[in-house]
């Protein structure tokens, strides 16, 4: 098992000393009984034999597979030869749970292992193309009566969505999905990954969630909610005029997955045909995304060569560095985030504010970072969340005939300020921080009425100025 050599090696005396150990037992029992051994006690010594040749023999195979073996092999082999439970699950099955208990054991926080199956999901989603309830989550825990409970907290439902449909908000919390036998597993007992399996699924499957809603007094309800689960292409980016000053265009970025690019171009454009002279661009409750997204609109605004972002390995040197530049490939999956020569710098002159709250996250800090870095941008709302860490994916079979996938995070980055972010978040401009009212946050945020968005209003009040 080529895949456990990173596991800690045990010296190759242990199994040694074991089957010494069990012989001096065996001894023991020997002594013990000289006087007179029983058919009971005789059936204890061979049994004890027994167990002392066949951990012979295994260490003797086991140190015959080039002439040493690792902690992990040698467990496997344990609970395959004498395990009563041996055989519930293939190895394959098992592999797995250890990987995914290994990503999760390194201390990286945002490290997964993905099979096969769970990368696809993953990829079709990075692509646009959607199936579930339509909600994008957070990682994260609350406290309620001093214990701590795991959960999703949504902080984004998409338009026309299962979840819309059913009735979440952001802001919600799954707390447990129900299973098959109609019992809820917590987010807890699950694990992140396989909570966010049971909530997914397929289309025309139904999924039952338990969810915890905060209240105005702060209290927590239990609520639960029924979705069908459908495919879509999610729509990550919407506009509209402004119902208060119809010079201002409002463009809404809820992520950057590979069809932003196309779609912010789209709504932009859009926009500008219809005579708007200022833009909000809001990316509150925007978790991030993809890399090559972000790149690709930010582009849109600099000049050619400008640096968009740093990556800085763990020495402190710097990886690599993206500046707006040309983009072309061929791949399908990536063709919406490519960038013509004559795109670089296209909406730079336009006069733009960035809306943002404690949910934007990772790649919306970049946008958010780089529009102010550049002095392109005011900045209106509230601190953002502080994710200044890039994850990377990594296939298995780059290294062998392995499956399935690791994302670990691979570098800091910094945006042209040079200042991280990380744990930190980016403030809004002096004087431009404003918290949603308690009337505001009982509301969808896509459904939040402008006049009672207090966020939006100053945002729109700047570029009055």
């Amino acid at each position: 098992m080529k895949q456990s050599q990173s596991i800690e090696r045990r010296p190759k005396r242990a199994l040694r000393s074991t089957c010494a150990l069990l012989l001096l037992v065996l001894l023991t029992l020997c002594t013990l009984c000289s006087c007179g051994v029983s058919p009971y006690h005789l059936q204890i010594i061979e049994q004890q034999q027994q167990r002392i040749e066949e951990l012979e023999g295994l260490n003797q195979q086991l140190q015959a597979q080039q002439g040493a073996y690792d902690k992990l092999e040698l467990i496997a082999a344990i609970f395959e030869q004498f395990g009563y439970y041996s055989g519930t699950h293939t190895q394959e099955e098992t592999l797995d749970a250890i990987l995914k208990a290994y990503a999760h054991a390194t201390g990286d926080y945002y490290a997964e292992y993905y099979t096969q199956e769970e990368y696809e999901q993953i990829a079709a989603e990075s692509s646009g193309d959607y199936e579930g309830i339509g909600v994008s989550v957070v990682q994260t825990a609350v406290t309620i009566d001093g214990y701590s409970h795991a959960v999703f907290q949504v902080i984004a439902v998409y338009r026309d969505s299962p979840a819309e449909a059913a009735g979440i908000l952001v802001g919600d919390c799954i707390y447990a999905v129900k299973g098959e036998d109609g019992e809820y597993m917590t987010v807890t007992s699950l694990g992140y990954t396989n909570a966010l399996a049971e909530i997914r699924g397929e289309k025309g499957t139904t999924v039952e969630l338990m969810i915890l809603r905060q209240g105005a007094d702060k209290a927590w309800q239990t609520i639960e909610f029924s979705a069908v689960r459908d495919t879509f292409e999610a729509i990550v980016v919407t506009h509209r005029v402004s119902e208060t000053d119809p010079t201002v265009g409002i463009v809404h970025i809820s992520s950057f997955d590979l069809t932003t690019p196309i779609q912010f171009k789209s709504a932009v454009n859009a926009l500008l045909d219809m005579g708007v002279e200022h833009f909000v661009f809001d990316v509150r409750n925007n978790p991030g995304g993809d890399l090559q997204s972000i790149k690709a609109v930010l582009t849109y605004f600099l000049q050619p060569d400008d640096l968009i972002l740093s990556a800085i390995n763990k020495k402190g040197e710097v990886a690599a560095s993206y500046r707006a530049t040309p983009m072309f490939t061929a791949d399908e999956l990536y063709s919406a985030c490519n960038v013509s020569k004559d795109e670089i710098g296209m909406y730079a002159d336009l006069d733009m504010v960035v809306l943002c709250n404690g949910n934007t996250a990772s790649a919306a800090e970049v946008f958010t970072a780089t529009l102010r870095d550049y002095g392109l941008a005011k900045i209106v709302g509230e601190t953002t969340f502080g994710k200044g860490i890039m994850q990377s994916i990594l296939p298995l079979s780059n290294y062998g005939n392995f499956d399935g996938y690791f994302k670990f995070t691979s570098y800091a980055y910094v945006t042209q300020c040079g200042i991280p972010y990380q744990d930190i978040g980016i403030a809004p401009d002096e004087g431009l921080e404003v918290a949603l009212s308690e009337e505001a946050m009982q509301y969808n945020i896509y459904l939040l009425p402008e006049a009672k968005d207090d966020q939006l209003l100053l945002a729109i009040a700047q570029l009055a100025d």
